[in-house]
């Protein structure tokens, strides 16, 4: 009788205790089931265990990583007062691996999950633990499809102490895969180096040593442009990944490479491109006549604009006037000191954007209209022009002719 006795209790103890893990079921918040996991269905004072948050979404539907790109929020959890655990003694997720979200392609990319996921995370038991550890809080999250819905589900976790630590099966899987999806830090060598208007990110050996495929490098920043293409290239020890940048360029980046199924998390410092990153294969060979036929074409093109079309007109009455005066040697000279003129314009402007880019880092031909400040005066200069043709107010001659002294004169400086 006794030994049924103990058995007896013994089997109640158990059923309890798989009782308190089934007690933290999944929550319907909408648009995906959300459920607080843990590894284990009790646990020992003292020590460190792994819970995770786990969702189950609809088809069609995605949450977002720490990251979220261009637009979103990732998920959160908000820890209620009756959580009997002090928040220090509960870490951050883990964030696994993400995927490419192209919300509007080359316009608009967000990084996150779809289908399922858990966020791991490890929580430390305190040491003077006597009572069941209680989890309570509210999961924060905005789930999106064609349309974004912010979601919150009430979520718990009750797990008593025991002298032996139980596993939970069902939890122990979906958190032991979870955390297989979280990158490791990356083992070889990382370097990030600005290249004219793009960033080059170069990884030798480590986990990648042999991997091929497609890569892609997920920032936890926004320093590059989200929706940007990266281009790939492959050598013998390693890769090199192009980036468009969105900001000055940093010190270091971090973030995730994911290249095939193998990811990692880089912290890649600013310097030189890593040798053996790059194939050995020698680039094709540039058609200079054709880029030269394809220049001319354009030239040809641009002189039809309304803004070039009245020049042409000027200059063709300066090139008669000098055959008029000097014979056909002097509209020859003209010709070439016009196209001198042309040239040193254009040589000026490149050296001041070649400055611009040296003092900023980032600046590119036309990079003015990317700029709020200058788009801002551009809109107000031509404004005050259309006031101006309105008859609002006058400019006075010596406004309007500016530059018409230098176009008057004869000779190689007229020209």
């Amino acid at each position: 009788m006794g030994l049924f006795r103990s058995v007896a209790i013994a089997m109640l103890s158990l059923l309890s205790l798989f009782g308190f893990a089934a007690s933290a079921q999944p929550v319907d918040g909408g648009h995906a089931r959300v459920e607080l996991i843990s590894e284990r269905v009790s646990a020992l004072p003292g020590e460190t265990i792994w819970l995770g948050l786990s969702f189950e979404l609809d088809d069609g539907w995605h949450i977002y990583w720490k990251n979220a790109g261009d637009a979103g929020i990732p998920p959160a959890i908000n820890w209620a007062d009756d959580t009997n655990i002090p928040e220090a003694n509960i870490d951050p997720f883990l964030w696994p691996a993400p995927e490419l979200l192209p919300i509007v392609p080359g316009e608009i990319m967000d990084y996150g999950y779809s289908d399922q996921v858990v966020l791991p995370f490890a929580v430390q038991i305190p040491d003077d633990a006597a009572q069941p550890v209680f989890l309570t809080g509210v999961a924060d999250y905005l789930i999106c499809e064609t349309i974004c819905i912010p979601e919150a589900v009430t979520i718990q976790l009750r797990l008593p102490m025991g002298e032996d630590p139980l596993p939970d099966p069902y939890g122990g899987t979906l958190i032991s895969d979870g955390l297989a999806r979280v990158p490791p830090a990356y083992e070889g060598e990382v370097s990030l180096t600005q290249q004219g208007d793009i960033w080059t990110l170069s990884l030798r050996g480590g986990q990648l040593i042999g991997e091929g495929g497609p890569a892609r490098f997920f920032p936890a920043g926004h320093e590059i442009v989200h929706a940007a293409d990266q281009t790939v290239r492959y050598g013998a020890e390693g890769l090199q990944i192009d980036m468009v940048p969105d900001e000055g360029f940093p010190p270091k980046i971090e973030g995730t490479v994911m290249v095939g199924d193998v990811a990692v998390d880089i912290s890649a410092p600013a310097g030189p491109v890593l040798p053996g990153t790059q194939s050995s294969v020698a680039p094709s060979a540039v058609n200079l006549p054709l880029l030269i036929l394809l220049a001319v074409i354009g030239g040809l093109i641009l002189n039809l604009m309304p803004c070039v079309l009245p020049v042409l007109s000027i200059k063709a009455f300066g090139i008669v006037t000098a055959a008029a005066q000097g014979g056909q040697g002097e509209a020859r000279a003209h010709g070439l000191w016009y196209t001198a003129g042309v040239l040193a314009t254009f040589a000026a402007l490149a050296g001041a954007i070649v400055a611009v880019r040296a003092a900023t880092g980032i600046s590119t031909w036309g990079f003015w209209l990317q700029s709020a400040p200058v788009v801002t005066a551009l809109i107000l200069i031509v404004f005050l022009i259309g006031l101006w043709l309105l008859g609002t107010f006058e400019l006075g001659s010596s406004v309007q002719n500016v530059g018409s002294g230098l176009a008057a004169k004869q000779g190689s400086l007229g020209a």
